[in-house]
């Protein structure tokens, strides 16, 4: 079997993560939730180390360990080499599946792929797409997760986003399907696809759009050159950003919202793409403290050690059971507070992970109450 040619950056990364004494363990979800060493990021790279220089053979056992990493990059955030391990393991992932070794959990997602380019599958939910125009030059392409879970919550973004920008917005939709597709990136997570590919064959079609928003920071960490998946971009694209950027810039044009909101009974959770792959705390502040009359407590860990709750697709197919852990662990951090009820998160797949891993509806999103701000 071929041995990867994982170039000297990655290299660098095994080899440190080799010798450290593992002071990142604690930052892991995966790890956390399942109780185990090898899914530490220090075992994961090691193993890829190992794997890569022929010391140990690839097989199903040492290919199923690189799949166990979320991509939220908190171990970056406590490590004095700053490696960035999803990096490293997306391509041990990618060189795993090349050589034949895909986890079987992934084949019912690449399925349901083919089905409906989304990892959810199809869906008899419709959408009300009033506030869409089809040829606008304004595009809102939404989170699948948002779209599988929160489809009422579609349209009131779109009335925001014209609000916004005084202009109409299209609906991303791919020709194929009903409804706004995924980016694939469960996809390339999952070693199934890389992200050029994807990128070329999986998105649907967005000529005359100049300007694409999305709630999916997944999506929107392929446009941003520091993210651990970032991919060059099609010529005929137009730049693709996360709504929070538009929103810090914008909120305060269009004035006040009549009625801000009390949120000093919420704890907020910074989801890690948001906060670490996208490095969007500061817009995020900015948003909150425009729509806010009291803003939401930090948690203990919070803004780039904020802890990630599992929620990721990838992740959630292959351990449910410890990705559910994860999620409950982080809804747990009220427990720790006397004086909070609820939480508000930054990302639409985490807000899904943590309420149906609780069974309740403690956690609503930064966007929702944007559209509630603004009685959109």
């Amino acid at each position: 079997m071929s041995k990867p040619d994982i170039g000297s950056d990655i290299q660098r990364m095994t080899a440190y993560c080799t010798y450290c004494p593992k002071m990142c363990r604690f930052t892991c979800p995966a790890s956390s939730a399942e109780g185990r060493e090898t899914v530490t990021p220090w075992g994961m790279m090691r193993l890829f180390e190992l794997a890569a220089d022929g010391s140990v053979p690839l097989d199903d056992d040492v290919a199923e360990t690189f799949f166990h990493c979320t991509g939220c990059r908190r171990c970056q955030t406590f490590c004095a080499h700053d490696n960035d391990v999803p990096r490293a393991l997306w391509q041990a992932r990618r060189w795993a599946v090349k050589s034949g070794f895909l986890p079987q959990a992934y084949h019912d997602l690449y399925e349901r792929f083919q089905e409906s380019n989304t990892p959810y599958g199809e869906s008899a939910f419709e959408i009300d797409e009033s506030p869409f125009a089809a040829g606008a030059t304004i595009g809102y392409w939404p989170d699948c997760s948002t779209v599988e879970h929160r489809p009422h919550i579609i349209a009131p973004i779109g009335r925001l986003l014209s609000q916004i920008t005084g202009q109409k917005v299209r609906l991303v939709r791919s020709a194929d399907f009903d409804r706004p597709p995924c980016c694939g990136f469960p996809l390339t997570a999952a070693g199934i696809e890389d992200t050029e590919s994807c990128r070329h064959e999986r998105w649907p079609a967005l000529n005359e759009l100049e300007q694409v928003w999305t709630d999916c920071p997944a999506l929107a960490a392929w446009n941003h050159s520091d993210s651990s998946w970032s991919a060059n971009a099609r010529p005929e694209d137009p730049e693709i950003g996360h709504i929070f950027t538009l929103l810090a810039e914008e909120l305060p044009n269009i004035g006040d919202p009549e009625n801000p909101l009390d949120a000093d009974d919420a704890l907020l959770h910074q989801s890690c793409y948001v906060a670490r792959q996208l490095d969007a705390l500061d817009s995020v502040a900015e948003i909150l403290a425009h729509i806010c009359k009291s803003t939401p407590q930090q948690m203990a860990y919070s803004d780039e050690e904020s802890p990630c709750c599992g929620g990721r697709c990838h992740y959630r197919v292959l351990e449910p059971e410890a990705s559910g852990e994860a999620a409950k662990r982080v809804v747990e951090s009220l427990d720790r507070n006397d004086d909070a009820r609820r939480m508000v998160t930054t990302s639409s797949m985490c807000r899904h992970a943590m309420n149906s891993a609780t069974d309740d509806e403690l956690v609503t999103s930064i966007l929702e109450l944007v559209c509630l701000a603004y009685e959109c």
